[in-house]
């Protein structure tokens, strides 16, 4: 296995202090071959860093000198990423990997990232060193969607929460869908503290499209429990969400397609569950006529609810067949209601459903 050695030039005698003044060196890091069959440690290659390189390079093993080197180093740009990343990759001792990283991290440019995921990646690394790495890509992350790319990493890294907390709440206003902010939370709870606010604070619409559209159905589930955390305070209305439902006429799908259908646990009020309680029979409806059985039960489940189906008034168990269902719901919403369902279908004069009108009392 290769190792980087950091010292001086052979037979060198100077401090860390002349290195960080001069920038000059021989030969300042040594590629070793630690054999394990004759255990000589030969010298396999020998790298002669640039001469205003070499000497910062050591001064970071060097606590006195080192904050001096990696601002030196940082300003050199593209030109010291290949001996940071080696020193970080391979440094012999772990203060100066350090300091290598944080150098890395304060050079702008496509060239520091690569180097500093490469760290992050090389399975040969500490996995100290590699945190280090993946906590540096993730300060120079500049947008909300790059910071929460990371949320899985953190998994693995329990020690990167903290970096992402913070560069989150540092980039809150900008995030715009509620659906990454809760997926991120999905991957690490330990952010749904400061997520709240971002999820909850654009109101019904952005957290009803991603309960309703979502690609993730865990992400769904959780949209429509924030949902029904905040219905009734003064950012979100119960009566916003139940029109979240309505029906299109001449919908080419389900409003829920994709996925599963959910239903915020609300304690409904009769007017916001009739509305809701309406729409859920229409789609129920439109998947009979449609010929869509596995909907109609997503349908099913929902209207079931205590909290719904009894706020509407309704008479009795949700029925799972369709007419019965259309006059359970005329029965708890009035004849006028189901004849808007009905209506909605271009049914409402079908001799069919014109009888189920007509056994509402």
């Amino acid at each position: 296995m290769l190792t980087f050695v950091l010292a001086l030039s052979l037979g060198c005698t100077r401090t860390a202090a002349d290195l960080l003044d001069t920038g000059k060196s021989g030969p300042a890091v040594v590629v070793a071959d630690d054999d394990p069959k004759s255990g000589s440690g030969e010298l396999v290659e020998v790298i002669n860093l640039p001469e205003d390189q070499a000497g910062l390079i050591s001064a970071l093993a060097d606590a006195d000198n080192a904050g001096q080197a990696v601002t030196k180093l940082a300003a050199m740009g593209n030109a010291a990423v290949p001996a940071l990343r080696d020193t970080a990759l391979h440094g012999k001792d772990i203060t100066a990997r350090g300091w290598a990283i944080q150098a890395l991290s304060q050079i702008e440019g496509q060239e520091a990232d690569t180097a500093l995921l490469g760290i992050q990646d090389y399975g040969q690394a500490p996995e100290l060193v590699r945190t280090w790495a993946a906590a540096a890509r993730i300060n120079r992350t500049e947008s909300v969607d790059e910071v929460l790319a990371f949320a899985p990493l953190a998994q693995t890294w329990p020690a990167l929460n903290r970096p992402i907390q913070l560069k989150v709440e540092s980039m809150a206003s900008e995030l715009s869908d509620p659906g990454a902010a809760i997926a991120a939370v999905q991957l690490n709870p330990n952010l749904a503290t400061i997520m709240a606010p971002i999820i909850l604070g654009g109101g019904a619409d952005p957290l009803l499209d991603t309960m309703l559209h979502h690609e993730n159905t865990e992400v769904r589930r959780m949209a429509a429990a924030y949902l029904g955390s905040w219905a009734g305070s003064d950012n979100m209305n119960a009566m916003d969400i139940a029109k979240g439902y309505a029906y299109t006429p001449g919908a080419e799908a389900v409003l829920w397609e994709g996925g599963a259908l959910y239903v915020p646990s609300i304690a409904w009020r009769k007017k916001e569950a009739q509305v809701l309680a309406g729409h859920l029979v229409s789609w129920h409806l439109y998947c009979d006529l449609q010929g869509l059985f596995n909907e109609k039960n997503q349908i099913f489940n929902n209207i079931q609810s205590i909290n719904l189906h009894q706020a509407a008034g309704w008479p009795g168990w949700p029925s799972t067949d369709t007419n019965e269902l259309l006059v359970q719901y005329g029965q708890a919403a009035g004849k006028d209601a189901l004849q808007k369902v009905l209506s909605e279908h271009g049914v409402a004069d079908d001799e069919k459903y014109v009888k189920l009108i007509k056994q509402v009392r």
